[in-house]
């Protein structure tokens, strides 16, 4: 991988999607341009002469990474995750690639934790209660919704899948409101091998009021939460997904709110974004199931982290002192 300084080179930056984040100014010589998004059809074309390309969301499958000059170097991936990079193919052919890990945890932990509570007290479901103003009206209360009484923060157990930065801020917010809280140790690990102050992953599953999973896609996660996870979980229990859409298998959380497997659950992250209309969590009539559309990340201190470490990234590769490499 060139990761040389260069007195000579003037590095063609392409950003494929401004959208996300303003894009801070680089001290190294260089061009710059960059583009609100980048629909798939024009993909190889705006990167076909780019030396160090900045993404967020768009793909860079191998088949891109073919299309591009022999002189791109470096791949800049503006977040913490990079599940849509082919890192076998920038691997064959040199080309280094950056994260920024953990730049938006403070956002993404509070996000989850608002999802957790926003489904224990089924807000979203009531708040369509309360406006369509027919069955408070004529039962006099909303309180059979809930069915059954609702427990409040110190008598839940939340379940942490992923214990990163960002698995750790969860941690955090949820002792300070009173929960206990459970970590799970990876999948497939046997009961007797589990670290020291992790629980099992069934264990973790099984005895949590609600489970956050907040670890990254790879491999070893992608569908790790499917029809045995889901119901392995307590029929009054919450799973709510800020890691990657593809942590969960889509069609076994829908049968599992249908059926009733669990008690509700909300997702920030989809399979496929964005989530069109034939996406299975899109479906209508879905019990106490919350969205929003991948924007747990979105707030000042992310903005500011995320500027500051781009910056940093790429002004480190040109200098030859790489850093947050993957």
């Amino acid at each position: 991988m060139d990761t040389k300084p260069s007195s000579t080179l003037v590095d063609r930056i392409v950003c494929l999607d401004e959208c996300h984040c303003e894009i801070p100014p680089f001290s190294f010589p260089h061009t710059y341009t960059g583009y609100p998004n980048t629909p798939a059809d024009l993909l190889a074309e705006r990167v076909k002469d780019a030396t160090i390309i900045i993404t967020t969301r768009v793909p860079l499958s191998a088949t891109t990474i073919s299309q591009c000059s022999p002189d791109l170097r470096l791949i800049g991936v503006m977040a913490a995750g990079f599940d849509h990079i082919d890192l076998g193919a920038c691997r064959g052919r040199g080309i280094s690639v950056c994260n920024i890990p953990s730049a938006s945890a403070e956002s993404v932990a509070e996000h989850a934790i608002t999802l957790c509570l926003s489904v224990h007290r089924r807000v979203v479901e009531l708040d369509a209660l309360t406006r369509a103003a027919q069955e408070w009206p004529a039962k006099k209360t909303a309180i059979h919704k809930f069915g059954g009484l609702p427990r409040t923060w110190r008598s839940l157990t939340l379940g942490i899948i992923g214990y990163g930065v960002l698995g750790k801020r969860i941690e955090t917010i949820a002792k300070a409101l009173g929960m206990a809280v459970l970590v799970a140790e990876r999948k497939g690990i046997a009961a007797e091998s589990t670290r020291t102050g992790r629980s099992s992953f069934l264990e973790t599953l099984s005895q949590s009021s609600m489970v956050v999973l907040c670890c990254p896609l790879d491999h070893s996660t992608r569908d790790m939460i499917g029809i045995p996870e889901l119901k392995a979980m307590d029929n009054k229990a919450i799973l709510v997904n800020v890691s990657r859409g593809g942590v969960v298998d889509e069609a076994a959380l829908l049968k599992s709110l249908q059926e009733h497997w669990i008690a509700g659950a909300a997702t920030d992250v989809f399979a496929v974004e964005p989530a069109v209309a034939s996406s299975p969590l899109l479906q209508p009539n879905i019990p106490n199931f919350t969205l929003s559309p991948h924007v747990a990340w979105y707030a000042d201190s992310s903005i500011e982290n995320l500027k500051q470490t781009i910056k940093s990234n790429l002004e480190s590769f040109v200098g030859g002192l790489p850093v947050n490499l993957i």
